[in-house]
């Protein structure tokens, strides 16, 4: 449901653990019905709660804390992960 651009997928042990959307330069509408789709596609039912914003983006966790999101709102890039594989990550 996402026009253009390119998908990142990471694999960690035999399991898809995160999405990375990377979409071409749009319109401030455009970027949040773009994001309204994906966080409900991600949130599967649950909100999601905004964490922090560093001015270059926001991180998000969703409700029952099993996944997380990332909004670049400076470079059009969009991610969403487990958990589990955040903690790894970083």
């Amino acid at each position: 449901m996402v026009d253009g651009g390119r998908l990142l997928l990471t694999v960690w042990r035999g399991r898809l653990h995160e999405v990375i959307y990377q979409t071409p330069a749009e319109s401030e509408q455009d970027a949040a019905r773009r994001n309204d789709r994906l966080f409900a596609h991600y949130g599967q039912g649950d909100g999601w709660t905004e964490i922090l914003d560093n001015d270059f983006g926001k991180t998000y966790r969703r409700t029952d804390q099993r996944r997380y999101a990332l909004w670049s709102y400076a470079t059009a890039i969009t991610t969403f992960g487990t958990m589990e594989f955040h903690r790894v990550m970083w």
